[in-house]
């Protein structure tokens, strides 16, 4: 069975896993009102409710949750890879986000 994770707005670059996610394993990424907006593989282990990376981000590339931008990419972000503080920083106050 396929892993899932939530798009929040059709904006989004990333989704949240709802499931912890091994690397290799496919996710069913969905909207809010269910329907599947795409299917990726993570490329590596990410955390129950992290985020997951939709498109690929280049460093200085804003990151955008909730039809928001929550940060800023410090490090080359692929399709399907974790997002946290080792590869985002925040807008507003300049700290891991």
């Amino acid at each position: 069975m396929d892993k899932r994770a939530l798009r929040m707005a059709a904006s989004d670059d990333v989704a949240t896993v709802i499931d912890a996610v091994s690397a290799g394993e496919k996710v069913c990424v969905r909207t809010k009102s269910g329907e599947v907006a795409c299917m990726l593989t993570a490329r590596e282990d990410i955390p129950r409710f992290h985020k997951i990376c939709l498109i690929e981000r280049d460093a200085g590339d804003t990151v955008t949750k909730y039809g928001q931008i929550i940060g800023r990419v410090t490090s080359p972000v692929g399709r399907g890879s974790y997002v946290h503080i080792h590869n985002i920083e925040s807008i507003k106050t300049g700290v891991g986000a």
